[in-house]
């Protein structure tokens, strides 16, 4: 199978994933917030983020880490499930140990017994790690994406909202989330199995704590990132607040996020093994960039616009304080999602320096951003400096990749007026339903119509950006592996 069918069929297959678990995702979203209360979703969502600083190192990069190596030798599994087990187990006993004093400085009930639960998704993560990984990186994308549908299915389709129908409360959302990732263990085992034993060499292990540990410790800084505001939130402003900002935050990335991981999923092993191949490695990027930049900047002015309905259709009437939340929080995806694609040709190259160093300095921004928005107590502010950080780190990025890949201006300027003319034309469909459809009373029926218009502005807008991109290397690239698209890239 070649590097483009390789990515093709990890997006199909992950297009499939997506668009069914993104259908219970909206059941289980829209039931579950008319049983359960906002302090519900704060609850899991602090205790979450509390045990995600540890979660970045008790999986030690071992799943990347198997997937980027060149070639696997006898041991390096029982290195890499040694390493995984050692680590969750060391984490799992951490965080137990811990949950008491996270409690306290929160001063939140129950968050103490809620961590402690949820923590026990450490062993199963160490357990499952090794399996995921050898999957993804043979291209076993088909297997992954029925694992992902079963999982979520049962595990919040059937457990989750059972378990809230006769009063489980918060300890629903801990059920549903347990039971995704027990479930999600078992069968990713079950698809790819190999030897349970710990035999491997010293110089073996080295090489998964040295670049399992980079990456840990990458995606320790990005975790940091991603969730200071929540953690200052749920700490100045309660748990209600936190749980607003919950939801608003979910479905500001949900439209997003599932895409782009499908892509990024699909993207990373096939550069990793052309790491060394700059011209390939330059193409892909662009391409990926074209395809993730002209679908998220379009979505987020169709949330902004629609914001209104998405709540009240989604949530229901008690969560309209998420409105304006998630109308600030929304800026910040396009540029989030961007970044996570750039950084994957960084992890690809092996220039994990370049992104760590670059990861803490946008971590210091959004420190000093927060020290000037948190005092003021408005959490529209805090959701700002979130956005502020975003747009710095893609330019970054994007400034660092392109010159190690050697992108021309030119090339980098036909992508950006691609995604503004997509971007304006899909605003513009949105308004033009607004304007005309004013009168309609029913949320549920403005947000179809909105839609509606939405698709058919974006796919008016990729029309119209053909004619920038038509000479474009990525397309030219995509043309000539996939001839049957020509007829409707090239002008």
């Amino acid at each position: 199978m070649s590097k483009l069918s390789k990515i093709f069929s990890g997006i199909h297959w992950g297009t499939v994933s997506l668009v069914i678990i993104i259908i219970f995702q909206l059941v289980f979203m829209a039931v579950m917030a008319r049983i359960l209360n906002p302090a519900d979703f704060g609850l899991v969502a602090i205790a979450n983020v509390a045990l995600r600083f540890y979660s970045y190192f008790s999986q030690m990069g071992i799943a990347p880490a198997l997937i980027q190596k060149e070639k696997l030798e006898p041991g390096d599994l029982g290195a890499a499930l040694s390493i995984s087990l050692t680590v969750s187990l060391f984490f799992f006993i951490l965080a137990v140990s811990t949950a008491g004093w996270i409690e306290y400085y929160f001063k939140i009930d129950s968050l103490e017994s809620v961590m402690q639960v949820l923590a026990l998704n450490f062993i199963v993560t160490g357990v499952s790690s090794v399996s995921v990984a050898l999957m993804r990186r043979e291209s076993k994308f088909k297997s992954l994406a029925i694992i992902e549908i079963i999982s979520y299915v049962i595990g919040y389709g059937f457990i989750g909202i059972t378990a809230a129908y006769f009063g489980g409360g918060v300890w629903s959302l801990v059920a549903a989330f347990l039971t995704q990732m027990i479930l999600t263990s078992m069968l990713s085992y079950f698809v790819v199995r190999f030897p349970l034993n710990f035999k491997h060499e010293s110089w073996q292990r080295r090489h998964f704590i040295g670049y399992g540990g980079r990456y840990s410790l990458i995606g320790f800084i990005e975790f940091l990132s991603s969730n200071l505001d929540a953690l200052i939130i749920g700490k100045l402003l309660g748990v209600n607040t936190a749980g607003y900002y919950n939801r608003a935050m979910l479905l500001a990335n949900l439209p997003v996020q599932h895409p782009v991981n499908i892509l990024t999923k699909a993207l990373f092993p096939v550069l990793s093994t052309v790491s060394n191949d700059h011209d390939k490695q330059s193409v892909s990027i662009q391409l990926s960039v074209l395809v993730v930049a002209c679908y998220a900047f379009p979505v987020s002015i169709g949330v902004w616009l629609s914001s209104d309905e998405i709540i009240r259709v989604l949530l229901g009437d008690k969560w309209v304080e998420s409105i304006r939340i998630l109308q600030v929080l929304i800026l910040s995806v396009g540029p989030l999602y961007l970044s996570h694609v750039i950084g994957v040709t960084l992890d690809s190259m092996g220039e994990l320096g370049t992104k760590l160093y670059i990861q803490i300095t946008m971590l210091c921004l959004l420190v000093f951003l927060l020290v000037i928005a948190a005092p003021t107590g408005e959490v529209i502010n805090i959701a700002l400096a979130v956005v502020v950080t975003e747009w710095v780190r893609v330019f970054v990025f994007g400034y660092v990749v392109s010159n190690k890949l050697s992108i021309s201006a030119l090339n980098i300027l036909k992508i950006l007026l691609s995604v503004i003319l997509v971007t304006f034309t899909t605003a513009v469909f949105i308004w033009f339903s607004s304007y005309w459809f004013t009168s309609l009373s029913t949320p549920i029926f403005v947000l179809l119509v909105k839609f509606m218009f939405a698709v058919m502005g974006l796919v008016a807008g990729l029309w119209l950006a053909r004619h920038i991109l038509s000479k474009h290397p990525a397309i030219v690239y995509l043309t000539c592996k996939v001839p049957l698209v020509s007829k409707y890239l090239v002008s």
